[in-house]
């Protein structure tokens, strides 16, 4: 059993860009222990909120949860 994790990124009204980097947050959540699964776009939001909003969905097993609070390395492991 999995529980996932969804992370809303929004983007500009002018431009269009995010206004975050996809890649670090990806990275960012990787390191917590979640695994990327999915990214949804909500083109729908564009009229009525007036902007493009991303979903980055991410998962991770239940229970997992205090696994990587700490490092999961021995320092004996580190090259």
């Amino acid at each position: 059993m999995y529980t996932y994790k969804f992370v809303e990124i929004k983007h500009s009204m002018w431009s269009g860009k995010p206004k975050e980097n996809f890649e670090d947050i990806i990275h960012e959540y990787a390191l917590q222990g979640w695994r990327f699964v999915q990214m949804a776009q909500d083109y729908g939001a564009m009229w009525y909120k007036g902007r493009i909003n991303t979903k980055l969905i991410f998962e991770r097993p239940v229970g997992q949860e205090n696994a990587y609070a700490q490092s999961s390395y021995r320092e004996s492991e580190l090259i």
